[in-house]
């Protein structure tokens, strides 16, 4: 498992998805905590730091959960996974659950072998993921499939993604396509797998977008349409996704004018459905 790749969402992304449960809070702590988001997003992350050391100082778990995200990224402060580790602790100990998912991220990075860390990063995962974070129940399921901390269990990783997938998490879709592409945990199945690439690639993933355009031009597990394969290509392409170019140009070389004109049109229009279990 890729632990420093998958290690946390990009910090104004988390800094993000907290200002909207600040701002639908009247609590005046929830909004002191807001006025350090939008200096955040302002790019004052000097001032945001101040606001959020003293309400975190005070046991505030958005602020601590924010301030962490700082000292962990090295964002306007110097890097420091230890202080990084305690905020997001005293969170998660609150029933922060975006702490507890990080929380164990990081500890991952850091275990190694050791398997109390691993188990504790487990801990930490169930916590998030019961009080309904399905991030953490498609790392957990992730954790399963890589054998992190025990045996590799196909079976029982699929189940964890699963649920993830089914709340509307694209990581999670895009999961359970390729596991039904390559009958990994359940059996193969061309059809499930395109439903499910269909399902990510329209929340926006590129590899879904990739995947899902591939068997719109040839017919597997769908029927062949290749104007459709044509914009997811553009779309998967536009994100910089792997050979999505090549492929996009290669479809065009077999179409008419009209075609990738409507092709493109769909690429240029498209907007990803909203996911509400990031």
């Amino acid at each position: 498992m890729r632990t420093s790749e998958a290690l946390r969402t990009a910090v104004a992304a988390l800094l993000c998805a907290l200002f909207v449960g600040a701002m639908q809070t009247a609590a005046s702590a929830e909004d002191t905590v807001a006025d350090g988001l939008r200096a955040y997003h302002d790019g004052d992350v000097e001032t945001a730091r101040k606001i959020w050391e003293s309400l975190a100082e005070g046991g505030d778990p958005k602020a601590q959960f924010n301030l962490g995200a700082l000292y962990d990224a090295g964002d306007g402060v110097a890097a420091d996974p230890a202080r990084a580790t305690a905020l997001w602790t005293a969170a998660a100990d609150q029933g922060l659950a975006i702490a507890a998912h990080n929380l164990a991220l990081l500890e991952l990075e850091l275990a190694g072998n050791d398997p109390v860390r691993i188990d504790a990063a487990r801990t930490r995962l169930e916590q998030a993921a019961d009080a309904g974070l399905s991030r953490a129940r498609y790392t957990l399921g992730k954790m399963m499939l890589d054998g992190v901390g025990g045996d590799a269990d196909a079976t029982r990783a699929i189940a964890h993604i699963r649920r993830a997938a089914e709340d509307g998490y694209a990581r999670a879709e895009y999961n359970m396509g390729k596991a039904y592409r390559d009958g990994l945990g359940v059996a193969a199945d061309p059809v499930q797998a395109v439903e499910w690439f269909d399902r990510a690639a329209r929340h926006g993933h590129a590899g879904a977008q990739d995947h899902l355009a591939r068997r719109l031009a040839t017919g597997e597990g769908v029927a062949v349409d290749t104007v459709k394969a044509l914009g997811f290509a553009l779309l998967a392409a536009r994100q910089d996704y792997p050979d999505a170019l090549a492929m996009a140009e290669e479809l065009k070389q077999e179409m008419g004018i009209m075609e990738v004109a409507e092709a493109v049109r769909f690429a240029d229009t498209f907007n990803p459905a909203p996911t509400t279990h990031e």
